[in-house]
């Protein structure tokens, strides 16, 4: 079968052009003229000879191609970015749809819709040739990252703990100068899984080569599974009590306004957040905070950090009221000659409120290693810390003799699978353990969790 391509084809078949002002070129014929004319910049052409043939066959696959990579170049990205889709749900094995994908994601960007461009990347992975393309893939994924002026992110894990309600390991409330109580069911370490779903979007309102502000909006959302909603009541022993795990359940909503700026020694950060935090699906305090941090390159391979925040919480109790913390942070990290990085934190908080209870003054050193190449098939970065919090004035029944003074020491495993990857997104396994000790018996608890994370490449 032939198909009638106007006589620009002079370019490739000079004689003719005296002689007719259209010829008749077979089909094959002409989807090999219409490549060959884009790759040799012949690109009007290669458009006509593309829209002749889906003239004929909508479904011609090596046309869509041609007016995929054409188009866009004739400053028309949307026939572009549709001809690519089009291309890819004909396709038939896993390098045509590749090729189709990239198409697509580079006339989306061309259109400057760099979310959908990110998304057709994204399906690029999961059909990629080789390794060398899933490299240059997620190159092009993170360049086209960096010119999007909205930046989404959803995460969800799903994390096993022995103790999901952050209860007590002892029935038994003793504190110093106060009779001993029982606790009830719902204050008990109760193990269960906790599942957490975190959406965040950030839209650049401004940006020069010096600096850039953002607003951002975050939700999370936290739901606990127990393994057992039915105990014995702790009171009332031969008794049961039926837990209801949606006490247990979180959401954080908060609006963020950034300023990042980069200075002549190193950068400045300024955050101004407002947001809600609900406990058990009823509200529980609204907040506001003030964030500025500064870092500061010593040398080629350390880096020293320094922040400060000032938030205000509200809380719908009246027995709580508003509670005010002043957080203060320096941190160290060094690269070693490996590549490995080594990093320190000294923190320091400081909250007043109307409350006795919600007075205190905490300390926390952390350390942390992070190895710069995968041991073996994973990725790995471990973390300890101490933590020591003094509440001058706490109260139980009444007034703690001395105060409450909590110790504990904190640790995290991070462990990554980079070779399991799939659309840009690889699987992660955290551990997070603390060990805490109180002189009020409520808080002294000994907590595990292990979960499962998707990190993405870009």
């Amino acid at each position: 079968m032939n198909i009638r391509i106007l006589a620009v084809l002079a370019c490739l078949f000079a004689p003719l052009a005296h002689a007719q002002t259209s010829v008749d070129v077979p089909v094959d014929n002409a989807r090999v003229i219409a490549r060959q004319a884009l790759l040799s910049g012949n690109v009007e052409l290669a458009v006509q000879i593309a829209r002749a043939l889906l003239a004929r066959d909508p479904d011609d696959r090596a046309a869509l191609v041609v007016l995929a990579a054409a188009a866009p170049r004739l400053d028309d990205p949307s026939e572009g970015r549709r001809a690519g889709v089009r291309a890819w749900a004909v396709s038939q094995t896993d390098a045509q749809k590749y090729e189709a994908a990239r198409l697509t994601a580079l006339a989306a960007a061309a259109e400057e819709r760099f979310t959908l461009s990110t998304f057709w990347l994204r399906r690029a992975l999961t059909v990629v040739p080789n390794d060398a393309e899933r490299t240059r893939t997620i190159r092009d994924a993170r360049r086209v990252t960096q010119l999007n002026p909205w930046s989404t992110n959803l995460s969800f894990s799903i994390v096993p703990s022995n103790n999901v309600n952050g209860g007590s390991e002892d029935e038994e409330l003793s504190a110093p100068g106060q009779p001993p109580l029982t606790l009830s069911a719902d204050a008990l370490a109760l193990p269960g899984v906790r599942a957490t779903l975190n959406f965040s979007t950030r839209y650049r309102l401004l940006a020069t080569p010096r600096s850039r502000t953002t607003v951002g909006l975050q939700y999370q959302s936290s739901r606990v599974r127990l393994n057992d909603d039915t105990v014995e009541d702790p009171i009332n022993p031969g008794t049961t009590v039926t837990l209801d795990a949606g006490e247990f359940a979180t959401d954080l909503t908060q609006l963020t306004l950034g300023h990042d700026r980069a200075l002549q020694n190193g950068t400045m950060n300024a955050l101004l957040t407002v947001g809600t935090f609900e406990f058990g699906g009823e509200p529980y305090y609204d907040f506001a905070r003030i964030l500025l941090a500064r870092g500061v390159p010593l040398s080629d391979n350390l880096s020293l950090n320094l922040s400060a925040q000032r938030q205000k919480q509200a809380y719908e109790s009246i027995g709580i009221r508003d509670v005010y913390q002043t957080t203060l942070r320096t941190g160290l990290s060094y690269r070693l000659a490996s590549g490995d990085r080594i990093s320190g934190t000294l923190g320091y908080v400081d909250s007043k409120g109307f409350s006795v209870n919600n007075t205190y003054e905490e300390w926390l050193i952390q350390g942390s290693y992070r190895w710069a190449e995968p041991i073996g098939p994973v990725s790995l970065s471990v973390n300890v810390g101490l933590k020591s919090t003094d509440y001058p004035d706490y109260s139980v029944l009444g007034p703690v003799d001395g105060g409450r003074e909590d110790e504990s020491f904190l640790y995290g495993i991070n462990i990554g699978f980079p070779d399991v990857e799939y659309a840009g997104f690889s699987p992660a396994l955290v551990i997070n353990g603390s060990v805490a000790e109180s002189n009020i018996s409520r808080f002294t608890r000994d907590t595990f969790s292990v979960g499962f994370v998707l990190n993405s490449a870009f």
